[in-house]
Parts: structure tokens; C-alpha cells; sequence
């Protein structure tokens, strides 16, 4: 669906209403009298697995009212932020991470010389495993918790550890190479703060040197556009393309800011925090003492991950993450039409047009209209080929090769005949289950249903599919970040 089409609402304008009631808020479009409809003026309506939406005067098929995501801004979003780790998924996220991390820094401690390196790092990638893949879940939308699985060490431990450090290295590191390279006297320094703590006559540190204050605070303001950077899963280079930041930055304005303060707010209590895990580990309970201290250190950093999740999930696309289509919204959200109609006949008719016209008046041979298909195919005639498979369709003797189902489902789908794109995609998958194109057919299937006919209860089932059946494949791993967490 295009951006320019009329089902879909801008975010500053005002919401469209049900031209048959006025007061309320309209859900759908009429295709043929182009009428606003809200759920009692459409009518709900199944043909084979398709759920269609129907106007209820005309019968003709209405189409969903899309929004921007950003039309619920991140400053409301942001007020139920608090609560995200105090849930039963985010408690139990939070005690399975502090355990494991509490064993691994009694590994530490115990670790002589470099030996304590093994599970030092093992902690990072844990700790920046689970943090961005919050922030990722976050910015699909999800509500609860869940931690990787840690499947392919890897990529779920090892590259997130990685890159939560190069993001943290890069934003320190003009501050670091001032006080180390540019500014020598490293020691006198030293002394100042020493000397300010005690409480003698010298200056406080912010008079001590601006220009560390500077850095240090710019630091500050450009984290959070590096965790926005490594959570989108950008290229680790695009952390040094300071323009590139700059111009994320403007565009998203105001919400920036308000992510960046929250973010210092949080900064400040996690400081907070590490005091209240040190009085816990006096305490020297052994494991209670170290698994609270843990858990008390990641409640801050967890609520963070959510948080540049909440901006990526309603700003994203600023950033180039996803695509624009994925920001989009249904108006009226979950709801439904008020009343279901019977389903319609599982073989309705489907209009034969052009070349599949012609074949039936001529009568064709089966291998003609193969071989036409075919044709059309190679040749990416699109209309030719739905064409044609529309009278393949009506004689289930033919044998259509999957990637024949798979190109003419993939351009029903840009054609926004959902219903032929789902019919074609099922038989993709359907007719030759152990070929590459079934886990292909199958994703793309599950993004018509979720993305253009919003169907995600459907849609995630079949995620689910791929990931059980196909569990190596590069389509199971783009199932996995769209399916939301289970309780096992």
C-alpha cells in the first residue's frame, strides 16, 4: 500500500469518521463507494483461510485504515515504561539473567591473572545479549520479556557483547583520548579531585576543566543515539559517521531529548542501585546476596533497553529501520466487525481475464496453459501469469512447480490481492514441503497476513511453522524476531 493512498491517515490529521455515524471513529473503506465505515457498518466474511471485510450496504471488500504509530507519541508511551520489568515475564527474565550472572562473577573472583578474561566476557555478551534483544522485542511492539535462548552462542552472546562495548568505547572515547593523549597532566588531575573530596580550597570539578565536562557531557547526549544505532542493528561503522548521528538526531527532534533525559534519569538511580547491591553483598548471604544484587543492577537497564525500544518501535523509520509499511497501524487497532456474515463457498469463482480468457474459449490443452505459465513466469508478465493461474487453479490435476505458486503469490501480494497471494503462497509451501521455496513461501505468507491483512494471530502461527519446521534456515531466523515470547 502506498504511502499516498487514501487508507492510510497521517498522523497530524484528524481521524476520519463513519459517514453513517457520525460521532464514530471509522475502521474501514469501501472499495466501490469509497464510504468511511466503523465496525457495524461492515460485516466480517471467511473465504477458505481469507477473513475479508465487507461493506455492509454494498458488499464489496473494505479495505483497513492505517495510521502512523507515531500518532501515540513516545511521551505517552514513556509513562507506562516503569513497568515493564514489574511483570511475571520480567521477573522471570530478571531472576534467570541474575543467577547466571552472579555465577559468573564468582567465577571471576575466583579466576586467576587473564583466566578471569573467559568469564568476564562471557558476563558482557550475556548481559548486552539479553539487553538488546529487549530493546529489540520492544521495538516490534512486545510487552513481555524474554532473554535469547542463546542457541548460537555466537550471534546471541558473543557479537551483542561485542557491540555493546564498541558503542560504549566510541562514545567515551573523545573523553578518554583528552584526558590521556591531549591533556598530559593526568596526575594534577587526580590530585584536584582527590584535593575536592577532602573538601581543601581548590576548585570544584567543574571549573577544574570545562572542556572534559564538555566531552563528558557530550557523551551523555550521543549514547542514546548510539544504542538507537546498535539496536537497529546497523553497521558498527555507522557509531563514527557523526554527521549521519547528527542528522538521526534532528529527525526525530523532540522525542530525542526526551528519550536522552529519560535515559540520564535512569543512569543517575542505576548509580543508585550499584550502592544498594554493594550493602547486599556485605550482607555475604553467598548466593542470595549476590543473585539480589544482580537483579537489583538490571532492573535500570532492562527499563532502558525498553525504552529504546518504545523509540524505534513508534520513530524507527527515521533511522531506516524496517520498512515504512511496518510503522503503519490499523486505526480502530484489534477491533472487528460487529457481526459475521456466513462463509462464503470454499471454490469461489475467480474472474479469468486476457490470456486465461482466451484459453478457456479455445480449450487449451493442460500442457499449453503449463507451458504458458511457465512462460509467463520467466518472462515476469504479471497480469499474464495471474492470469493464467487463475485457470490453473480451477483444475487441481495440474501440477504448477512452487516456484510458480511462490512468484504469482509474491505479485498478488504487491497487486494487493491478498486473498490469491495467500491461496498461492499456502500452495507453494504446500506442494513441495523439503524445497527451498516452502520456509521462503511460508514468511512471506505470514507477512501478507500480519502486515497487509493484519492478521497477527494467523500470521504468527505460521512463524511459528517456520521456526518448528525449518529451524536452520535463514527463514527461521526471521521468524524468530517476529514471533512474541511464550511461557516455556
Amino acid at each position: 500500500m502506498s504511502p499516498s493512498s487514501p487508507n492510510i491517515i497521517p498522523p497530524d490529521a484528524p481521524l476520519p469518521r463513519c459517514q453513517r455515524h457520525r460521532t464514530t471513529v471509522a475502521g474501514w473503506r469501501c472499495e466501490r463507494c469509497n464510504e468511511t465505515l466503523c465496525p457495524d457498518c461492515v460485516v466480517g466474511r471467511r473465504a477458505q483461510t481469507v477473513e475479508l471485510v465487507a461493506c455492509e450496504r454494498c458488499g464489496d471488500v473494505a479495505q483497513t485504515l492505517l495510521t502512523s504509530r507515531s500518532r501515540v507519541s513516545v511521551a505517552q508511551r514513556l509513562k507506562g515504561a516503569w513497568r515493564y520489568v514489574f511483570t511475571p515475564s520480567g521477573s522471570q527474565v530478571i531472576v534467570a539473567v541474575s543467577v547466571f550472572l552472579a555465577a559468573l562473577r564468582w567465577l571471576v573472583e575466583l579466576a586467576i591473572s587473564f583466566s578471569a578474561l573467559i568469564p568476564l566476557t562471557i558476563y558482557g555478551g550475556v548481559f548486552w545479549g539479553t539487553f538488546f534483544t529487549l530493546a529489540r522485542d520492544s521495538a516490534r511492539g512486545e510487552t513481555a520479556l524474554r532473554s535469547p535462548d542463546y542457541r548460537d552462542y555466537f550471534h546471541d552472546a558473543v557479537l551483542p557483547g561485542l557491540r555493546g562495548v564498541v558503542t560504549f568505547a566510541v562514545v567515551w572515547m573523545p573523553a578518554f583520548l583528552y584526558v590521556t593523549v591531549v591533556r598530559p597532566l593526568l596526575q594534577e588531575g587526580r590530585s584536584a579531585l582527590g584535593a575536592w573530596i577532602r573538601g581543601l580550597d581548590t576548585p570544584g570539578l567543574l571549573t577544574v576543566d570545562p572542556v572534559l565536562i564538555g566531552l563528558l557531557l557530550l557523551g551523555v547526549l550521543w549514547l542514546p543515539a548510539a544504542l538507537l544505532i546498535t539496536a537497529a542493528r546497523q553497521p558498527l561503522l555507522t557509531l563514527f559517521d557523526v554527521p549521519g548521528t547528527l542528522r538521526i538526531v534532528r529527525r526525530l527532534g523532540r522525542d530525542y531529548t526526551l528519550v536522552a533525559g529519560t535515559l540520564v534519569g535512569l543512569g543517575v538511580l542505576h548509580l543508585m542501585t550499584h550502592g544498594v547491591a554493594l550493602l547486599l553483598r556485605m550482607l555475604d548471604l553467598f548466593v542470595i546476596s549476590r543473585v539480589l544484587a544482580e537483579a537489583v543492577t538490571l532492573v535500570i537497564p532492562f527499563t532502558a533497553a525498553h525504552v529504546v525500544g518504545l523509540l524505534l518501535y513508534t520513530r524507527g523509520d527515521a533511522l531506516g529501520y524496517g520498512l515504512e509499511q511496518d510503522y503503519l497501524t490499523p486505526v480502530l487497532g484489534d477491533a472487528q466487525p460487529s457481526r459475521m456474515a456466513p462463509p462464503l463457498r470454499d471454490a469461489g469463482p475467480i474472474p479469468f481475464t486476457g490470456a486465461a480468457a482466451r484459453a478457456i474459449e479455445t480449450g487449451s490443452s493442460n500442457d499449453d496453459t503449463l507451458e504458458a505459465l511457465a512462460a509467463a513466469v520467466n518472462a515476469r508478465d504479471v497480469p499474464l501469469a495471474m492470469s493464467l493461474y487463475a485457470t490453473v487453479r480451477q483444475q487441481p490435476r495440474l501440477r504448477v512447480p512452487p516456484e510458480h505458486h511462490l512468484f504469482v503469490g509474491q505479485a498478488a501480494a504487491v497487486e494487493g490481492n491478498f486473498p490469491l497471494a495467500v491461496a498461492a503462497l499456502e500452495s507453494a509451501a504446500d506442494t513441495a514441503p523439503d524445497e527451498p521455496t516452502a520456509p521462503r513461501a511460508l514468511v512471506l505468507l505470514a507477512r501478507v497476513l500480519g502486515e497487509r491483512m493484519h492478521d497477527a494471530p494467523r500470521a504468527e502461527e505460521v512463524y511459528r511453522y517456520v521456526l518448528h519446521r525449518y529451524p536452520d534456515t535463514a527463514a527461521a531466523r526471521f521468524a524468530s524476531e517476529r514471533v512474541s515470547p511464550t511461557s516455556d
